[in-house]
């Protein structure tokens, strides 16, 4: 029996790497389709898949790549709200036009599978109400609202037999990567408590989800594996209630797994994203289950830093907001 065909748009980052070996262990034929903005990964040394050097905004590029594949993934993007608010025609270009476009393409390719990668930072600043996917939407920054956007154009192409798209919104990833990365709340302070021993909480009270990004991979898989009438043009949020964390409370989570960490409360807050969000939805309808709670997520960083991986983890291409 032929393997499943799935491309992988953004493939070489740090959710795409690890999402790629997820699929392939799961017996998928992988392809990745990346424009290497934060330069060569040395993790694309153990994906067996095909590699494609290619841009999302780039029709013909991504027309030929999605040629022959049964199923796509975007995951393709501009991450974070430093880096679009950095770039912001590239972001609108990137993050919806492009995202967009790669939709409508697959969807003329015959490619059944969609997943899009979204953000529950869409939400914004929702203080003690409990979000769930028929929340309104009220972001607060370029990044969230091109993410916003995307969804709802890509929800109007209409799911069918024939094309069958599904929205995954991210909790705040964290863990280690075959593509570091340490501008992420909890990797950036583990990576601070590991080689420093002291740490800075902003505020501390605002709420924020997390998820390991090997759960995070698996949950895409789940969703191209579920039937289609369970998947088809509906919206996830991927996490778990129980990992809805204040940030004072991950401070002390660190400094317990890492003891000797000096932690610092500083009064301003430098992000107003303040959001408890509900991840009913995903348990119940594809049985999602974390297997890497934070405390296990924090050691694991910890552990590879230890051991010199990545080498230098205060290199420019170890953060998304950072230029070449």
């Amino acid at each position: 029996m032929p393997k499943i065909k799935t491309l992988i748009a953004g493939g070489a980052g740090y959710l795409g790497l690890t999402l790629a070996q997820t699929l392939q262990n799961a017996n998928r034929a992988v392809t990745i389709f990346d424009n290497l903005r934060h330069g060569p990964q040395k993790g694309l040394d153990v994906i067996d898949g095909q590699f494609i050097l290619g841009d999302l905004r780039d029709l013909n590029q991504v027309s030929n790549a999605l040629r022959g594949q049964d199923e796509a993934i975007c995951l393709a993007a501009l991450v974070g709200e430093p880096l679009c608010d950095r770039h912001p025609i590239e972001a609108t270009a990137v993050n919806y036009l492009a995202a967009v476009s790669f939709a409508r393409a697959a969807q003329a390719f015959g490619v059944k599978r969609f997943l899009f990668a979204s953000t529950d930072s869409c939400y914004g600043t929702r203080e003690k109400e409990k979000l769930t996917e028929l929340s309104p939407l009220a972001p607060i920054s370029l990044y969230a609202s091109l993410k916003a956007k995307a969804e709802a154009a890509i929800l109007a192409l209409g799911a069918s037999l024939d094309f069958q798209p599904t929205i995954l919104r991210m909790g705040t990833l964290f863990g280690h990567s075959l593509r570091p990365r340490f501008d992420l709340a909890v990797n950036l302070l583990t990576r601070e408590a590991t080689l420093k021993k002291r740490i800075a909480i902003y505020s501390g009270q605002q709420w924020r989800p997390l998820v390991h990004v090997t759960d995070a991979a698996r949950a895409y898989l789940l969703a191209l594996e579920a039937p289609p009438e369970l998947v088809s043009g509906q919206i996830f949020n991927v996490g778990a209630n129980e990992q809805n964390v204040m940030f004072k409370d991950l401070g002390a989570l660190i400094a317990k797994a890492i003891p000797g960490t000096q932690v610092t409360t500083v009064p301003q807050p430098p992000d107003l994203r303040d959001y408890w969000v509900s991840f009913d939805k995903i348990k119940t309808v594809l049985g999602f289950k974390i297997q890497t709670p934070i405390t296990q997520g924090i050691l694991e960083i910890q552990n590879a830093l230890l051991a010199g991986d990545p080498s230098d983890p205060y290199a420019t291409n170890h953060v998304n907001f950072s230029e070449r």
